[in-house]
């Protein structure tokens, strides 16, 4: 079973790479990973209601009990 995020998670990792990427960046990443579709609507993905774009793959996340 695939694990959701926390939004502390999801936090954490955007601030670790807000510096790093241009706003153009981030958005092709989010396309990428799922999280949005190029129009930027949320996807099924991640409880919106929209398609991902093909090709889309969630990034795996670590188990934060592991740590």
């Amino acid at each position: 079973m695939h694990k959701q995020p926390t939004i502390a998670e999801m936090r954490a990792a955007l601030k670790a790479s807000a510096g790093s990427m241009t706003p153009k960046e981030h958005f092709e990443r989010m396309i990428r990973n799922g999280l949005i579709n190029s129009q930027g609507q949320l996807t099924k993905l991640v409880g919106g209601e929209a398609d991902p774009e093909s090709g889309a793959q969630r990034p795996k996340v670590s188990d934060s009990s592991e740590r």
